[in-house]
């Protein structure tokens, strides 16, 4: 760290015109399918600081986080509600036992997981 303080980026970010460094830091990727936990607060604030080191010294810092493949978690969660509807009474916390559900019916029965495959199409096309 004290050498990246010392002489900047260059040794992290390879050069580009004009005498600057770029670099891109991916931090985060929670799996937005399934409730978040304090790991994932470890990696923001991890890659915040590292972003934070790196433009102190001197270079351009693009962020990024990343939320991973949420299609096919919707699609399980959008075709598990469709078949296990009970009227609305279903509550945010009770989606971590519902993802947990689809992917066992995903991985092990082919039609659902065709229609989960499907849902996220029509889903992603708008």
């Amino acid at each position: 760290l004290e050498g990246l303080i010392a002489t900047g980026a260059g040794a992290w970010a390879p050069p580009v015109p004009g005498g600057r460094s770029r670099v891109v830091v991916d931090f985060s990727s929670p799996n937005i399918a399934k409730e978040m936990h304090v790991g994932h607060l470890r990696s923001t604030i991890l890659g915040d600081s590292l972003c934070r080191t790196l433009e102190y010294s001197g270079a351009e810092v693009l962020r990024l986080n990343h939320v991973g493949d949420w299609g096919t978690q919707f699609g399980m969660l959008i075709e598990y509600l469709r078949d296990n509807a009970k009227g609305g009474d279903a509550e945010v916390s009770d989606l971590q036992a519902f993802y947990k559900a689809a992917k066992l019916r995903f991985d092990e029965d082919a039609d659902f997981k065709r229609r989960a495959q499907e849902a996220v199409v029509r889903l992603q096309g708008g």
